[in-house]
């Protein structure tokens, strides 16, 4: 098979990056958030006025690349819809605790106590609520780094990780690669070996972030392993911030998701910040529903005036907490049903790449698949995965390509399973088999010079 080339692709295809402003036209800041450009902004700009619909636009972008979980929508909307669920009163029209309705903190500490089981109760007096997971990270990093603090994350991850930390606050974000050859594991050592390099040059390391359940991987860390990364960071003054915003999105009947809420006898308590949110767990990312949780008074005391930026809109916010503190239909019907239906869209996803001849390293968490193709290239490089997306992209499916994700290993992509069923269909049922598409495409590239 010939080799994918960007020989004829445009670098600037959806990464146009602005031309310098004139002298003295914007502040320095802006200068560094200019050069920090998001790929999956970019991408979704792209392809939001071309995505496939089954009726309206049958030939338009499959998006298996914005992590949505798209498999619960009409329940969601049915219980959003009723009663007065999203009944605007004379409370919604005025000013409000930025950091939260204590009606949603309430909600939220009642629901995380529930699943969680701590020893203790969840204080609605530790969470703080933000428009986003994005803004709880922005105002975190403003909280606990000076410019040029060093935070480390295990890569591949989620790539705006690198983003919250650095736009504003001006942390320096450094990957902890994991290996392909060892399952992309987490190993202790090699964080404590990065953490001592970087203390040895002078450096301050400030923070470690971790996707639990990880995003992209889909692995859930055990108990022991949480418990001996944070005596880790404790033994060096790190704060650590546990990002579980797919904690209900366990898709592995065999695996029970152990949130660090439920955990006993903190390392370090006070260094020690849990987030969850709305977006993909309750499928409402357009909510912008984020939540810090931490027993730190002076974090607390500044991510509460920072509120003042990033609030979430009263009315959505109490749509959010009636949904969690309707116990019967969040409990008993919404997590189980939607773990079900995870379950059977990550068995057929799965079955029909592997049949394919795409290598799918085995998740139980998230709502994504992480995907070896590293055989449909001839010669395995970031050059040739970006070629390869391309491709993909202009044959009206889109995925995430793992450099995107700070992946060390060329070849891997993610792609989103919690699709409607029609439009999994419509990929497991692209007309010829995935090699042969993939053989098209090339072919194509070749012949009309793309």
């Amino acid at each position: 098979m010939a080799s994918p080339t960007t020989s004829n692709i445009s670098k600037n295809d959806f990464e146009e990056v602005l031309s310098p402003p004139p002298p003295d036209m914007i502040s320095k800041r802006s200068y560094q958030t200019l050069s920090f450009p998001t790929f999956s902004a970019q991408l979704a700009e792209e392809i939001r006025n071309n995505q496939y619909d089954k009726q309206n636009n049958p030939t338009g972008v499959v998006n298996l690349a914005i992590s949505v979980n798209q498999l619960m929508e009409d329940e969601v909307l049915a219980r959003l819809n009723k009663e007065n669920t999203l009944t605007l009163t004379s409370q919604h029209q005025y000013y409000n605790d930025t950091s939260g309705l204590p009606e949603l903190r309430k909600a939220v500490a009642n629901f995380l106590t529930r699943h969680h089981k701590p020893s203790e109760a969840i204080s609605p007096e530790n969470l703080v609520v933000m428009n986003g997971l994005t803004a709880c990270l922005d105002a975190l990093s403003h909280t606990l780094c000076d410019p040029g603090d060093v935070v480390i994350t295990p890569t591949p991850v989620y790539g705006r990780i690198f983003t919250n930390f650095y736009d504003r606050a001006g942390a320096t974000v450094v990957p902890l690669p994991c290996q392909e050859m060892e399952n992309f594991a987490l190993k202790e050592e090699d964080l404590k070996s990065l953490i001592k390099q970087y203390l040895d040059d002078g450096q301050r390391v400030r923070v470690f972030v971790l996707l639990h359940p990880h995003n992209p991987l889909g692995h859930v860390y055990s108990t022991e392993q949480l418990r001996n990364i944070m005596k880790i960071c404790a033994q060096y003054k790190i704060h650590i911030v546990i990002d579980e915003i797919y904690a209900f999105s366990i898709h592995d009947r065999s695996t029970h998701f152990n949130s660090v809420l439920g955990m006993e006898s903190l390392p370090d308590p006070q260094r020690t910040h849990v987030l969850w949110g709305f977006s993909k767990d309750f499928s409402i990312p357009g909510f912008r529903i984020g939540v810090i949780h931490s027993t730190n008074p002076w974090v607390l005391s500044c991510l509460r005036t920072l509120s003042h930026y990033h609030s979430s809109p009263p009315l959505t916010q109490h749509a959010a907490a009636s949904l969690l503190s309707d116990v019967e239909w969040c409990d008993d019907f919404y997590v189980p049903t939607n773990k079900n239906k995870l379950a059977a869209a990550y068995k057929k996803a799965c079955e029909y790449l592997e049949a394919s001849g795409v290598k799918v390293h085995k998740t139980v968490a998230g709502i994504f698949l992480w995907v070896n193709m590293q055989a449909f290239l001839d010669e395995c490089n970031e050059e040739n995965e970006m070629a390869l997306f391309m491709m993909f992209l202009k044959g009206g499916v889109c995925l995430l390509p793992g450099k995107k994700l700070y992946c060390a290993h060329p070849g891997w992509y993610r792609i989103v399973f919690s699709v409607k069923e029609n439009v999994l269909e419509e990929v497991t049922n692209l007309r010829c088999s995935l090699p042969q598409r993939l053989s098209e495409l090339v072919q194509f590239e070749i012949l009309h010079s793309w």
